[in-house]
C-alpha cells in the first residue's frame, strides 16, 4: 500500500494563502461521440484506467497536463479514494480534513471536490511561479513531479517522489481525454503597466489585465539593486507592485512585469526606471 508523502502544515498554509481559484471553464461539456473519458466520477470501485481518465478529462478542461492529477493520486493514495476514520488526510490527493470547508466542504465523500481542489491549486501555483520569474516552469513532462510537489507541499526529502509516477500515469492514459469541443486557450493575457521613470528608495509599478483575471509579478535587473515584487492576483483591477531597494546607490534598472492567465499563458512588459538614493 502506498503511503501519502504530504505533510499537514505546509499543505494547509498554501491553501490559506492562495484560496481556491475561480471556476475557469464555465461548466463541464457533455462528452461527445469521440470523447473516451468519463465526465462524471465513475465510482470508488471503478478500474484505475476509468479513474485516471476522469481526472485527465477535468485537467484538460483547465489546460493542465492530463497526467498531472493522475501522477499525484498514484503517489498519494495509490489512485484510491481513501477515507479512514482517525486519519487526518483523506481522498485521492491526501487533502487534510481542515480543508473540509468553503468551496471544498464535503470533500472526503465527494471526489469531484477533491479533483477541484487539486486543479485549483495547480493552476494558481503555475501562475505564481511564472509571474515570479520562472519562465519555463513545468515546461516539459520531466517537470511535472516538481509541479505536484508545489501543490502537495511534502517534506523537502520527498519532493522528488512524484516524477517516477509519470510512466504509470501515461500507461493509464492511452489516448487524449481532451473533450472534442474544447479548444485550449493559447492567447497571452493583455497587460497594461505604468511606472514613473525616476523613483526614490523603491520602485512602484501598477499593472492590470483588462480582459481577464491574472496573476502579476515584477523583477528588475540588475537584481542586486532591488528585491522582486511577489506575485499578486488581479481580477481586472489595477494592482500595485513594489520593488524595495537593496543597494544604497542610485541605479538604472530594467523592470520586467509578467502577467499569467489561468491557462499558463504569459505576457511580459518592461520599463526602464532610474532608482534614486
Amino acid at each position: 500500500m502506498r503511503r501519502s508523502i504530504s505533510l499537514l502544515g505546509v499543505t494547509v498554509a498554501l491553501l490559506a494563502a492562495a484560496g481556491p481559484a475561480a471556476a475557469q471553464t464555465g461548466g463541464t461539456p457533455v462528452p461527445g461521440p469521440g470523447d473516451p473519458c468519463p465526465a462524471t466520477y465513475p465510482g470508488d470501485d471503478a478500474a484505475q484506467k476509468a479513474l485516471a481518465r476522469w481526472m485527465a478529462r477535468a485537467a484538460a478542461l483547465r489546460d493542465v497536463p492530463q497526467e498531472l492529477p493522475v501522477m499525484a493520486a498514484l503517489a498519494e493514495s495509490g489512485l484510491r479514494n481513501l477515507n479512514r476514520r482517525g486519519n487526518p488526510f483523506a481522498g485521492f490527493f491526501s487533502m487534510h480534513r481542515s480543508l473540509n470547508k468553503g468551496d471544498y466542504r464535503g470533500f472526503p465523500r465527494n471526489p469531484q471536490l477533491q479533483l477541484d481542489w487539486f486543479l485549483d491549486t495547480a493552476v494558481i501555483v503555475r501562475q505564481r511561479e511564472i509571474a515570479n520569474g520562472a519562465e519555463d516552469y513545468a515546461a516539459t513532462s520531466d517537470d511535472l513531479g516538481l509541479w505536484i510537489a508545489d501543490v502537495e507541499r511534502p517534506a523537502p526529502r520527498n519532493r522528488d517522489g512524484y516524477q517516477p509516477y509519470f510512466d504509470d500515469a501515461d500507461e493509464l492514459l492511452t489516448e487524449s481525454c481532451r473533450p472534442s469541443d474544447h479548444t485550449p486557450d493559447t492567447r497571452p493575457p493583455a497587460l497594461r503597466i505604468k511606472a514613473s521613470t525616476r523613483q526614490r528608495d523603491a520602485i512602484v509599478v501598477t499593472a492590470r489585465c483588462p480582459r481577464e483575471a491574472c496573476v502579476v509579478g515584477a523583477q528588475a535587473s540588475p537584481r542586486r539593486r532591488v528585491r522582486a515584487a511577489a506575485a499578486v492576483e488581479s481580477d481586472r483591477e489595477v494592482v500595485e507592485l513594489t520593488l524595495p531597494a537593496r543597494a544604497r546607490r542610485s541605479a538604472k534598472l530594467v523592470v520586467a512585469v509578467t502577467a499569467v492567465d489561468v491557462s499558463g499563458n504569459a505576457t511580459r512588459k518592461e520599463k526602464r526606471v532610474t532608482l534614486l538614493r
